[in-house]
């Protein structure tokens, strides 16, 4: 593994900040510095991390523990939860109607990523989930233009039984997943909502553990189904 989530949170705390700070979500997102629209990652957009508590989060803010995504992390305290933060805010240019926050879900090497859309009192209209990492294994990742058409790129393994990101990748080392990947183009429209526009799905196919962790999903060679 040679990414570590963790270590960015270490390297950012001089800015990690709370909701119970602001009080509000219209003081938060007052609070984050907006930005220009990324393309495809987001982390570079970063200008503060700000702790979501509970009572914000109008979305799914599930980890889970295999690379199928259906196990759920369960934790023994049953009030911890899931961290969860934004970190960067941006706006369709000329639209004044909603603003998009980039909010990141979990922490070491099980993140994911969702754009979550609000108006300018606060108020959540609409989310969607856009990336999703398993350390350097890369199950889901983005672009956007700054029109908010988005293009998600996913991998779902084929498998019905689960793949466990430790027990089986890191401690018994694996050295494939085979995997279909789906391509999803979605529109945030002028009113902050996240609407399908089409998907597109090809063959399964054998990853080798390397490619996940290298490349890119939109640069696969994959075979569209008829």
């Amino acid at each position: 593994m040679k990414k570590f989530f963790l270590s960015a949170l270490l390297l950012f705390a001089f800015v990690v900040e709370s909701t119970a700070q602001w009080g509000t979500m219209k003081s938060l997102l007052e609070s984050i510095p907006v930005t220009a629209p990324p393309t495809s990652d987001m982390s570079k957009q970063l200008k503060k991390w700000v702790v979501l508590n509970e009572e914000n989060r109008k979305f799914p803010d599930v980890i889970y523990r295999d690379f199928q995504r259906t196990q759920p992390e369960v934790y023994s305290d049953p009030d911890r939860e899931e961290y969860c933060a934004a970190y960067c805010q941006f706006r369709k240019p000329g639209n004044d109607n909603y603003t998009v926050l980039g909010v990141s879900l979990g922490e070491a090497d099980v993140t994911s990523t969702l754009l979550v859309t609000y108006d300018l009192n606060g108020t959540q209209l609409d989310w969607v989930e856009v990336d999703a990492k398993f350390s350097d294994i890369k199950l889901k990742q983005y672009k956007i233009t700054p029109e908010m058409k988005l293009f998600v790129y996913e991998l779902k393994p084929t498998s019905p039984t689960p793949i466990y990101f430790y027990e089986d990748y890191i401690q018994k080392k694996i050295s494939s997943l085979n995997a279909q990947r789906i391509d999803t183009v979605y529109q945030i429209d002028d009113d902050g909502k996240v609407n399908k526009l089409s998907e597109k799905k090809y063959q399964p196919k054998d990853y080798s553990m390397t490619i996940l962790e290298t490349a890119d999903i939109w640069n696969g060679n994959e075979v569209p189904l008829q």
